[in-house]
């Protein structure tokens, strides 16, 4: 509240300056007319203090407020201030005039002179405060906040253009401009006065306009902009989002972090193709998973995440098979953070091949500490879709298995069926390349999506892992026992081997084995096992 009456007076100051600067210029004038008469008259040093409003009258307002102020300075030195006021002489004409066009030259040359100072710093801020490609207001723009918005509730909304880099390939860096600035002209004459727009980013502007409704502004920007933007001729189509957050106080918009809530209601928009979001805390992430984020990095490289290890068991053996790698993360503040708290985090980065990268070099490690042990164990790691359609995936995964010496039948991807179903056509050929050279690959969470088996037959899949979903209802739910049983006499008649996920009771793994189902991994044959550990568990459930 204090910060905002701050604000309120030095509006005031600005608004009105150039009034307050005149009355006290004007004032200063007799004033100091009577200081030099007062001490003795022209003949003594007083007299230059009348330089004082002569040179603020020319800097503050203009050269012709100047010249009118000299002028007025030097008739009031001039016939009207004796040399001496105790004798009353009169100064010789020729004195006090030449001290006038004195005064008038100096009114005249330093209001000039500093108008020329301020039209260049005027077009400085300008260049500083607009996108030179655009002419849109940028970041810098906000400091003028104070005389362009008042001091109520506003609307702040991001808009993002999605498929910006799609026009920019295809139609060039200068279209793309033209069409920014087609945005920014479309908007700024729908809008009311006291809206602002603001280029924060290549594809980002930034709109606040006065408080109405959320959903209802956000609409309304929706409404102007979805129309057929024709650019030189050639119809574009433009995919927008928008974030929208409510702003208590006009002047919080002078602080970049007031942005942040739009800006992620705006991404999280785009990530979920849909048009627009407003606010919601419980939606969007908080600053505290992106300061997560930050360190993890950071934690791959001194340590502080480390593998575990799930095994897999043979339902006709009851003896385990192989292994599935499990990333943790024990942070050094914030304790044991399990995968679901940052693996969604990291994926949206390219962070992801890091993660994928790390997981593999210690994985291959393991392998190999197994077969000094005269063990070998095929252990799976999980890929995400980052990773599947990183031009360099293919390169970076074979180099890392081939330099280990490991056997590339020991190394399995596991990859989720919606990973596929991003790009299948994608999919279907990096997927080819790994099982060409060896690498075997299992189908996650088989059943949490919309796919069919005969429409995953075109994906070299030597495994099906059925969702532990269907394993938490399949005692309960008939319809849902009688889709597992169909899913795994289907698969396995496609040529699958098939693992369910999520085995906790001794009941579940009755239901499975009467169904022929293949092996079963889940807390009811061990909870996921420590790197120092699993050796010793592995070689002890490997005898009779």
């Amino acid at each position: 509240m204090k910060n905002s009456r701050i604000n309120e007076v030095i509006e005031f100051v600005k608004k009105y300056y150039k009034i307050i600067s005149v009355v006290l210029i004007v004032l200063m004038l007799p004033l100091i007319y009577l200081f030099v008469y007062s001490t003795g008259g022209i003949k003594y040093v007083y007299s230059h203090s009348m330089y004082i409003p002569i040179l603020l009258a020319g800097i503050i307002i203009g050269p012709k407020f100047g010249v009118f102020i000299a002028l007025s300075a030097g008739i009031l030195l001039g016939p009207l201030m004796p040399i001496d006021t105790v004798t009353n002489e009169p100064q010789i004409v020729v004195n006090w005039m030449y001290r006038l066009v004195i005064f008038m030259i100096i009114g005249f040359t330093s209001g000039h002179a500093f108008h020329k100072i301020k039209m260049s710093k005027q077009r400085i801020d300008e260049l500083m405060s607009h996108n030179q490609e655009t002419n849109i207001p940028n970041t810098n723009f906000l400091k003028r906040i104070p005389s362009i918005l008042k001091n109520d509730e506003y609307s702040l909304m991001t808009v993002l253009i999605n498929n910006h880099n799609n026009i920019i390939d295809v139609l060039g860096t200068d279209i793309y401009h033209i069409l920014l600035n087609q945005i920014y002209t479309e908007l700024t004459s729908n809008l009311k006065d006291r809206t602002l727009i603001i280029q924060s980013d290549s594809n980002k502007l930034w709109v606040m306009k006065p408080y109405l409704d959320l959903t209802n502004d956000a609409k309304y920007i929706l409404s102007i902009l979805n129309k057929q933007w024709i650019i030189n001729d050639i119809p574009l189509y433009v995919d927008f989002s928008i974030g929208a957050t409510h702003v208590e106080h006009g002047f919080d918009l002078m602080n970049l972090d007031t942005f942040e809530s739009a800006d992620n209601s705006a991404r999280y928009a785009q990530l979920n193709n849909i048009s627009y979001m407003i606010h919601d805390e419980n939606k969007l992430r908080k600053k505290s998973d992106y300061a997560l984020l930050a360190t993890f990095k950071h934690a791959l490289e001194t340590n502080q995440t480390f593998l575990t290890y799930q095994p897999k068991i043979d339902l006709n053996t009851m003896k385990p098979y192989g292994l599935e790698a499990l990333i943790r993360w024990h942070h050094p503040e914030k304790g044991l953070i399990m995968p679901d708290s940052f693996i969604p985090l990291v994926e949206e980065t390219k962070l992801i091949h890091l993660l994928t990268d790390w997981v593999l070099t210690n994985t291959l490690y393991k392998i190999k500490a197994f077969r000094a042990l005269g063990i070998e164990v095929p252990i799976s790691i999980n890929v995400s879709a980052k990773n599947l359609y990183d031009p360099f995936f293919f390169e970076r995964v074979m180099k890392n298995i081939n330099s280990s010496g490991v056997d590339k039948k020991l190394i399995k991807f596991e990859i989720t069926e919606s990973v596929l179903m991003i790009n299948p056509e994608e999919s279907k050929n990096v997927l080819e390349k790994l099982v060409k050279h060896g690498v075997l690959i299992e189908l996650d969470d088989f059943g949490s999506g919309y796919s069919s088996l005969a429409y995953l037959t075109q994906f070299p899949i030597s495994t099906i892992k059925i969702d532990r979903l269907f394993m938490q209802k399949i005692l309960i739910n008939s319809q849902v026992r009688q889709i597992v049983k169909s899913a795994i006499q289907l698969s396995k008649d496609l040529g699958y081997k098939v693992v369910a996920e999520g085995v906790e009771t001794a009941e579940v793994l009755d239901v499975l084995k009467e169904f022929n189902c293949d092996y079963a991994q889940g807390y009811y044959f061990a909870k996921p096992i420590a790197s120092e550990e699993i050796e010793d568990w592995y070689r002890k459930a490997l005898q009779p």
